[in-house]
C-alpha cells in the first residue's frame, strides 16, 4: 500500500486491497478474538496448525502418541538426572493442548467477519453442524483413559525428584507427594478439555444455535455423548479404569460448576441439571444393585459400586447446598499462553 496515481478514487482502490486480500484466503482477526477461553471464531487462535482444526487434533494426537511410544533415557544426556527426563516429559504430554483449545472454538462458534457496509466479506454465520460435531469427536477421543494414560514403561523413568531438582511451575502437578503423580497428569489434561468445552459463553451460545437451526450439536447431545464416552466406559485394564475414573470426576465437577455459573441462561442450568438428576438415577440404581432381594447388602467388594456412591454423594451435596458451589481447584497446567520470555523485552526483540 502506497499513495495512489492521480486522478484514482482512493476509496474504490483501498476497497480493492480488501477485497483482493479477503478472495485470496487472508482474514483479519486480533487477539480480542483468539485469545479468550470462550472464543467462538473457528480460525482465531494462538499457536494451533492446519487448516482443519479437528483434523488436525487428531493428527497432532497420533503424532504425540508416536512420540510418547519412543520416549526414553535417549531423550536427555548422560549424567543427568532422571528428574530433567520428567519435565522433559510435560510438554510432550500436553502436546496437544493448543490444538484442543482451537477445536473447542468450533463448538458453539462463529465464523465472522468485522464487516463493513459495502465490503465484499460475508458478515457472520454459525459453524455447520457437521464441523460441530466432528470437533466433538476429536475432543472425546483427546480425554480417552488411551490417550491420558502415561505407559507404564514410561513411568519407571520417574523416580522421587533429585536434591535440587525440585518441581517448578514448569512440572507435573502432584497430590501423591514425591512420588510421580500419573493420575494427576490425567486430571489436568481432561480438566483442561472440560473446562473449556463446557465455558458458560460456550454453553448459552448452543442454546441459541439449536433455537435457530434444529440440526445443530445441542447442548444436551454434547452431554449425552461425553457421558456415554467416560461414565458409561469400563476397562479391562485396573490402569485405564482408574485414569477413566479420573477423567469421571473432571467431567462431574465441570458440569456443576457449569450449573452453578452466573453467567449463562437458564436455559444451560435447565439442562445440565437434568443430566446430573438423570445421573443421579443411574448411579442411585448401580448402587441399589448390591443389595440382594431380601434387602441384604452384598458385602463382596465392588470397586464400581465405591464409584457410583462417590458420584452420587457429590452430586447430592451440590444440589443441597445452600452456599454457592466452587468447583475444586484442579492441578494447573504448566505454565503456557503467552509464549516468551520477559528477556525478550528488555532485550529489545
Amino acid at each position: 500500500y502506497s499513495d495512489f496515481p492521480a486522478n484514482t478514487d482512493e476509496q474504490q482502490a483501498l476497497k480493492k486491497i480488501l477485497d483482493d486480500s479477503f478472495k485470496s484466503g487472508l482474514r483479519y482477526i486480533t487477539d480480542q478474538d483468539a485469545r479468550p477461553e470462550g472464543g467462538a471464531h473457528p480460525l482465531a487462535h494462538l499457536w494451533d496448525n492446519g487448516t482443519n482444526a479437528s483434523a488436525e487434533l487428531k493428527r497432532m494426537l497420533q503424532i504425540r502418541k508416536l512420540a510418547i511410544d519412543q520416549f526414553s533415557t535417549a531423550n536427555i544426556r548422560t549424567y543427568e538426572p532422571y528428574s530433567v527426563l520428567e519435565d522433559v516429559f510435560v510438554p510432550l504430554y500436553f502436546f496437544h493442548r493448543y490444538q484442543a483449545e482451537a477445536t473447542t472454538k468450533l463448538i458453539g462458534g462463529l465464523d465472522y467477519n468485522y464487516a463493513i457496509k459495502g465490503g465484499s466479506e460475508p458478515i457472520w454465520q454459525s459453524v455447520s453442524p457437521e464441523q460441530q460435531r466432528e470437533a466433538l469427536n476429536a475432543l472425546v477421543a483427546s480425554v480417552s483413559p488411551e490417550n491420558l494414560a502415561i505407559p507404564k514403561n514410561i513411568l519407571d523413568l520417574f523416580p522421587p525428584r533429585a536434591f535440587g531438582y525440585g518441581r517448578t511451575r514448569e512440572s507435573f502437578k502432584s497430590k501423591t507427594g514425591v512420588a510421580f503423580d500419573a493420575l494427576g497428569a490425567a486430571a489436568s489434561a481432561s480438566d483442561m478439555v472440560f473446562g473449556l468445552l463446557f465455558h458458560p459463553q460456550r454453553a448459552s451460545r448452543m442454546i441459541q444455535q439449536k433455537a435457530l437451526d434444529v440440526n445443530q450439536l445441542g447442548l444436551d447431545e454434547l452431554i449425552d455423548l461425553m457421558i456415554a464416552n467416560t461414565f458409561d466406559k469400563n476397562w479391562n485394564d485396573a490402569y485405564l479404569n482408574e485414569v477413566q475414573h479420573t477423567v469421571n470426576f473432571s467431567l462431574l465437577e465441570n458440569l456443576m460448576h457449569l450449573s452453578a455459573s452466573d453467567s449463562v441462561h437458564p436455559q444451560v442450568k435447565a439442562i445440565v441439571n437434568n443430566k446430573l438428576n438423570k445421573l443421579l438415577r443411574g448411579f442411585q440404581l448401580q448402587n441399589l444393585a448390591s443389595y440382594d432381594k431380601k434387602g441384604k447388602k452384598d458385602e463382596t467388594p465392588k470397586l464400581s459400586n465405591a464409584f457410583t456412591a462417590e458420584y452420587a454423594r457429590l452430586i447430592l451435596d451440590f444440589q443441597k447446598d445452600s452456599e454457592p458451589w466452587k468447583k475444586p481447584t484442579p492441578a494447573n497446567l504448566p505454565d503456557g499462553s503467552p509464549i516468551g520470555s520477559f528477556q525478550c523485552l528488555l532485550d529489545g526483540f
